[in-house]
């Protein structure tokens, strides 16, 4: 990395904190919980005296459509707490009733897309983590971990044991929520003070409030969730039971698999599976988690989306393991999905996790991770000479208010030698969303040497403009064994500028927002000679019911110092490539009963022309049924060749209650002619425990790869399975 940029960068987060704490600080919003002896009943009915003493919480302001302005409903949330649970009752008054959005039953499902609230808890007042409770109008429920005012759809992996319960009346809609202490990790202590977020989402009018009041240039309508540092205070919680902390869910897992191993063969191998298995939690302190994993299973993680590669570099299949994804933004390092210094999906890609260990928590200033997995192919191997051992180990720390920074390694051993990477991270907010970023991870492998990755940024954004520069660094034999690397061998400059102007004119009284982006890429190799670059630039319109329209030009430029295969029967000349691609995309409300969206795109692709349409369409009659289906397909000319890449998919879920759904993804492409099917039934017997009935299938289909429907193909199965899984949770 160029030492007058990393100098430019030090300078920068030097110079710019000391200008942001000159900045007045006002003072925060504060709430009291209020203690209660007898709990009161969770059924979303506020019939309980206690709801009628306490002082509600009611001067919530809109975020969006109209920034600071009052809500067009009105809101209330009373709080209060005994000695093992924190109660929160909610009034959500409205005027139509009859219009509220309600259909979504599935736990960690589409909440977004109904009328929902928000309930985040900074339980440590670090003032950049947080956990977030979200609750529909009908009580369904997800949740999330914010990890230095970050949040993602990853971020929505954790899983905590919580009630909610609702009741749509003639008024509006009322809530009760109760969570558990023992869900929670913070500080030691008889007085506590917790950070304090509640928002309220009114679809239909595509509003959001919030309490206390956070500006949009924190993040816009979903960041704003996650600014931590703004969050008020929830105070008067005294002498409140931690409990034991401890969690035990045991599994059993019981199936029939049968696979062909060659198309060409009449074999068909079949095989019985019964297991068992144990994950476990303990509360080592009231600040510090170990989970254990022995023989961990992963039969009922949903299917991945096909994908086609349509490029010379690796795709990337997010993580989707529940053991993997709690607290997984505390072990994130690197640019994500692009140059990350760890990615859990390594760990067990090529041989069975036999069980592992993570210690997760805070000491002091002091976030704290450590994982170690081990993976083998059988049980008996773990521990021994013919197992894996998978290590990460990870800290960050508060620097100053809204500063970080931390390090991590990551560490496979097996058999054949060892590789081990070591990197460290910096992080400053200021300014609303701004900041500086920068990370360096160095590899040690037996066999590939030593190399290097490192990258640093600078971002200036608030709610109109904004503006970034960045440089990465990835040499050509970077290689974390736990790490995700997409591209080697890299210099990348990079610059993006934006203008998202609120549009207030009334003769265009359907248009929210525009979104105006230009930018710009350039990629050289090591050796500093030029291998890519493209310029951008692309506009938006968004429309008050979260309809939009967006536009793209893009001109690309590639030197290929070689021919690389984009189809096992197409090539790509080596030597300069340069073109221009124009796209054009809608979209409509996916709150609807019906909706949808579609992009079209065309022009150059290296040496030839590429044409792309991209479609879904979505259908949601009740909160029983929820129907989508969707289209990705390109044309190629290059013109010795063409050829058509085409991926159909289907997904169906149904629900007959909060405790009881299921999900069909159907998905098809012509590369590899597989049509693939993936059936997930989950009954959720009691909090926290479940019940998964899984089916697959997957069938090869003969004949071209360019004809997508042909008459004459014939199926071959390749494979079928289904496979029951039951667990319980323990709670001591």
């Amino acid at each position: 990395m160029p030492i007058r940029f990393i100098g430019l960068v030090l300078g920068s987060i030097l110079v710019v904190p000391a200008m942001a704490r000159t900045q007045v600080q006002p003072a925060p919003d504060r709430a009291t919980a209020v203690f209660v002896d007898e709990a009161p009943r969770i059924d979303g009915v506020l019939d309980e005296a206690i709801w009628k003493e306490i002082a509600p919480i009611t001067s919530f302001v809109q975020v969006w459509p109209h920034e600071g302005d009052p809500p067009t409903e009105y809101s209330e949330v009373r709080i209060a707490y005994n000695r093992d649970f924190l109660f929160f009752a909610f009034t959500f008054h409205d005027q139509e009733p009859h219009l509220i959005r309600a259909k979504n039953l599935e736990r960690g499902g589409r909440n977004d897309r109904d009328d929902h609230a928000y309930i985040a808890l900074d339980t440590y007042m670090d003032k950049r983590n947080s956990y977030l409770f979200e609750m529909n109008a009908l009580g369904t429920q997800d949740d999330a971990t914010i990890t230095d005012e970050g949040l993602t759809l990853d971020s929505f992996s954790w899983d905590a044991v919580f009630r909610s319960e609702t009741v749509i009346n003639e008024n509006g809609w009322t809530m009760e929520v109760s969570i558990p202490f023992r869900q929670l990790r913070f500080s030691k202590g008889d007085d506590l003070t917790f950070g304090l977020m509640l928002s309220r989402t009114i679809n239909r009018k595509n509003e959001r409030v919030i309490w206390p009041e956070i500006g949009l240039e924190y993040g816009g309508r979903f960041g704003v969730l996650a600014a931590v540092s703004q969050y008020g205070e929830l105070t008067g919680l005294r002498d409140v039971h931690r409990g034991k902390n401890i969690e035990i869910k045991p599994y059993v897992i019981t199936g029939l698999q049968a696979v062909r191993e060659d198309l060409e063969s009449a074999d068909v191998e079949q095989t019985f599976k019964r297991d068992l298995g144990l994950d476990f939690k303990y509360g080592i302190t009231s600040n510090m988690t170990v989970d254990l994993s022995v023989n961990t299973d992963f039969a009922q993680v949903e299917a991945d989306n096909v994908q086609l590669n349509l490029t010379r570099f690796n795709l990337f299949f997010p993580e989707k393991r529940e053991f993997f994804l709690e607290r997984s933004g505390l072990f994130e390092h690197g640019n994500p999905r692009s140059t990350q210094t760890f990615f859990s999906r390594r760990i067990g890609s090529y041989r069975r996790i036999l069980g592992g260990a993570r210690v997760t928590g805070q000491v002091g200033p002091l976030s704290v991770g450590l994982l170690n997995i081990e993976t083998g192919d059988n049980l008996g191997d773990a521990f021994g000479s013919r197992s894996d051992n998978n290590t990460v180990a990870r800290i960050r720390t508060t620097l100053s208010p809204r500063a970080t920074a931390g390090a991590i390694l990551t560490n496979v051993k097996d058999i054949d030698g060892s590789n081990t990477a070591t990197g460290l991270d910096m992080q400053y907010r200021f300014f609303s969303s701004s900041e500086i970023n920068a990370w360096w991870t160095h590899v040690s492998d037996t066999y590939s040497g030593r190399s290097g990755a490192g990258h640093a940024s600078l971002r200036l954004l608030n709610d109109t403009y904004g503006a970034s520069a960045s440089f990465t660094s990835v040499g050509r034999d970077f290689y974390p064994a736990l790490g995700f690397v997409r591209r080697r061998d890299q210099r990348r400059y990079s610059g993006r500028l934006q203008y998202t102007p609120v549009v207030e004119i009334a003769s265009m009284s359907y248009v929210r927002r525009f979104s105006f982006e230009g930018g710009f890429t350039y990629i050289t190799g090591q050796d500093g000679r030029l291998q890519s670059s493209d310029a951008s630039f692309g506009a938006a319109v968004d429309l008050h019911r979260r309809d939009g329209i967006e536009l793209e030009v893009e001109r690309r430029f590639e030197r290929l110092h070689s021919t690389f295969y984009i189809r096992p029967d197409v090539a790509i000349d080596e030597g300069d490539h340069a073109f221009t691609q124009v796209s054009l995309g809608g979209m409509t409300d996916s709150s609807r009963r019906l909706y949808g969206g579609a992009t079209v795109g065309t022009g150059g692709f290296f040496s030839g022309t590429r044409s792309d349409l991209e479609a879904e369409i979505g259908y949601r009659p009740s909160r029983h049924l929820n129907v989508e289906g969707s289209l990705t397909y390109s044309h190629v000319d290059l013109h010795h060749s063409q050829f058509n890449a085409t991926t159909l998919s289907m997904s169906i879920l149904g629900a007959v209650s909060r405790k009881l759904f299921a999900t069909a993804l159907i998905q098809y492409d012509n590369f590899t002619r597989d049509l693939q099917t993936n059936i997930r039934i989950n009954w959720i017997h009691t909090p926290g425990s479940d019940l998964f009935l899984v089916f697959n299938t997957a069938y090869h289909f003969t004949g071209s790869q360019d004809i997508l429907f042909d008459p004459h193909r014939n199926a071959t199965m390749l494979s079928r399975a289904g496979v029951a899984k039951l667990t319980y949770l323990i709670l001591l």
